[in-house]
């Protein structure tokens, strides 16, 4: 059987400019937020992101100018702590797309 675990970099190599991704957890639990970071440093353009509720782990993407489009229900750091700043930022001076709903 072809072994199928690698580590963080060599995960996140994976992943090309303008590519699609699915992003689990919800608002600020359960995120993949290391793998995220990681995607952040690489500087990648034109992400697509897609979850039911983006929070921290894809508003690290947002904030390193690698996402073109959101796909969303909610997007935010739950109620105590409002609106992803990253996501805010791209999407008020017109970088990211924001895609609300099905």
């Amino acid at each position: 059987m072809q072994k199928k675990v690698m580590n963080l970099k060599d995960a996140a190599g994976l992943i090309k400019d303008g590519q699609f991704l699915g992003i689990g957890g919800n608002g600020l639990h359960r995120n993949p937020s290391v793998f995220c970071f990681e995607l952040a440093r690489r500087g990648l353009k034109d992400l697509k992101l897609v979850a039911a509720a983006q929070g921290l782990a894809s508003d690290a993407i947002c904030a390193a100018d690698s996402v073109k489009e959101i796909y969303f229900g909610f997007f935010g750091f739950e109620n105590e702590y409002g609106l992803a700043p990253g996501m805010r930022k791209g999407c008020q001076e017109g970088k990211i797309k924001p895609l609300e709903g099905p």
